[in-house]
């Protein structure tokens, strides 16, 4: 007789995910086709995250056993630490009650650190997954630093860069690479077949994510055309963009939460980040690219560089060359041989990167095998 799927769940471990905000950043898209990945092999999965009002990656998952707070991002910062810390505290005395439970805790970013405090507090196991590590004042990073150090069984990065940059010796150290879900995969159309050549960038709303420069280039090059998605509603897009004009072949979009339209119609898809000021520790928007077979071009450093192989499926420039950049754009545009090749390889690379081979490489973890 084949067991039933909650036959299964009653032989496998539960699983406590925390995440501390919950947004349609990168972050909470991992956690969440972790959870569906889990989830389809059997695992009963609890999640803490901000309020059920709030919506984001990590809203209305099936099978899920939510557990809400009411942690609110604001512009301020001393009130920002205020509500954070509050809510980390209130945080540690809920999780006392798993004291005699079976649990795993799955602990997403740096940022929950209470979690990793209760566990540790109680013999449970503590795996971290660190999307990215550039933390802000320094104090606070050395604390939750620290507090991972003393907390973690296990630690996943995302990138082979994130693992060096921030290396943590006591504890058990994996490199697990993104990868999509069938959600996102299932759902790739065939590209449109089409004469114009776009430019696409999705980005969060700030200054070192390269967002002036991609202005700048698509005021250069007005024959292409060039979109710009931004993680911000349009009240703040308004505000952001008051006194900045725009060339015509130039389209801004607010949050989306279906980009399939705009890989459809892509052919190149930047990402100008500032090495300077933010190294990119992974690149889900150039993975997105890859599956579609669209080529990137992409900052030399950081984990997003680990995605690209210069002159295969893309280019790794710096954003401080913009006549690089733009030159290099112009002769895609004008070469389509050179640009299909490109494209064909990109979705070569994206093979790399499977979902199923990251799930069962987190199950492992999970199981510590």
């Amino acid at each position: 007789m084949s067991k039933t799927r909650e036959d299964i769940k009653t032989t496998k471990k539960r699983i406590v995910c925390f995440h501390l905000y919950n947004d349609y950043s990168g972050a909470p898209l991992v956690l969440s086709e972790i959870i569906e990945g889990l989830d389809a092999k059997g695992y009963e999965v609890e999640l803490f995250t901000s309020g059920k009002y709030s919506k984001g990656f990590l809203s209305k998952l099936d099978h899920v056993e939510y557990h809400y707070s009411h942690y609110k991002w604001t512009a301020t910062r001393y009130i920002n630490y205020l509500r954070f810390f509050i809510n980390q505290f209130l945080l540690f005395f809920k999780l006392l009650v798993y004291i005699r439970k079976d649990v795993v805790f799955y602990v997403n970013t740096l940022w929950p650190f209470a979690a990793g405090m209760a566990g540790k507090l109680m013999g449970k196991r503590v795996i971290y997954h660190l999307h990215e590590t550039s933390v802000k004042p320094k104090w606070l990073k050395r604390f939750l630093f620290r507090t991972l150090d003393k907390s973690a069984t296990d630690i996943i990065y995302v990138s082979n860069y994130l693992k060096q940059k921030d290396p943590v010796k006591q504890t058990k150290q994996h490199v697990v690479y993104n990868a999509l879900s069938p959600d996102f995969t299932e759902n790739i159309k065939p590209r449109e077949n089409s004469d114009e050549f776009t430019v696409l960038m999705l980005c969060s709303l700030k200054m070192y994510k390269g967002i002036k420069e991609f202005i700048q280039i698509a005021a250069r090059l007005t024959n292409i055309k060039f979109d710009l998605v931004v993680s911000a509603n349009d009240e703040e897009l308004n505000a952001y963009f008051k006194n900045d004009r725009f060339s015509e072949n130039m389209s801004l979009h607010a949050t989306q939460v279906d980009v399939h339209p705009f890989y459809e119609r892509a052919s190149l898809v930047l990402n100008l980040s500032h090495p300077d000021k933010w190294l990119e520790s992974f690149g889900l928007t150039v993975l997105e690219a890859m599956h579609y077979g669209v080529p990137a071009i992409v900052p030399p450093i950081g984990g997003i560089s680990e995605l690209v192989k210069d002159g295969y499926n893309g280019y790794k420039i710096s954003v401080k060359d913009l006549d690089q950049i733009t030159n290099t754009i112009h002769q895609l545009s004008e070469d389509k041989a050179l640009h299909k090749e490109l494209s064909q390889h990109a979705k070569e690379m994206a093979k790399h990167f499977n979902y199923q081979s990251m799930i069962d490489r987190i199950e492992n973890i999970i199981l510590d095998k």
